[in-house]
């Protein structure tokens, strides 16, 4: 939940604070990032951190990837896995996926724009057979400097990943969409972890 920053007007009775992002664009936080989650306000252009390392000095410069669920705006989980074809030693770890919001100077935010047409059929047996439609999808990659809210990258990406994945969450619909594969989110954020 972000922190309340007081607008300067006296607050109705009942009134609760908006997390919707302010006409002026998004506000300082008074308090540090608790939690990885919270960047999600940094995603949302609701709040920055100012607490937070600024991108610069010498590489690397530490990412968090926050994709997009099907829960509603502001909802996005933290991609640990993104990452591995980099190495799985704790340093590339906390470059990468730190879940330490106080060393983490970027995050990356990954949305899904829009669906399009079936790929194929994906049949799963466990833990009862069921059968769910693969859909084309195009995603929205960007990256912000998590101490400023200044905005590194915007990015349209497809989902090239078109394989059934072995492991899956779905709705009622039964619909589940192409990703964006690893390697096209290595890609992507390379040039600003690295240089």
């Amino acid at each position: 939940m972000a922190p309340w920053r007081s607008s300067g007007a006296t607050p109705t009775p009942g009134a609760t604070a908006s997390a919707e992002p302010s006409a002026r664009g998004p506000q300082p936080s008074d308090f540090p990032a608790a939690q990885i989650s919270d960047l999600n306000d940094v995603c949302d252009g609701v709040l920055y951190f100012p607490q937070s390392p600024r991108r610069t000095g010498a590489a690397p410069h530490p990412v968090a990837l926050l994709v997009g669920t099907d829960l509603g705006a502001g909802s996005r989980r933290h991609d640990q896995v993104y990452y591995y074809d980099e190495g799985l030693s704790k340093r590339v770890e906390r470059t990468w996926a730190s879940e330490d919001p106080k060393v983490v100077q970027m995050v990356a935010c990954l949305d899904r724009t829009s669906t399009g047409a079936t790929i194929r059929k994906c049949r799963y047996d466990d833990p009862e057979p069921d059968t769910l439609t693969l859909l084309k999808a195009t995603y929205r990659l960007r990256v912000y400097e998590v101490a400023t809210g200044r905005r590194l990258l915007d990015k349209t990406m497809g989902g090239d990943d078109q394989q059934c994945p072995y492991v899956v969450l779905y709705g009622q619909d039964k619909k589940i969409y192409a990703e964006v594969s690893h390697r096209s989110l290595l890609g992507a954020l390379r040039n600003l972890v690295k240089r």
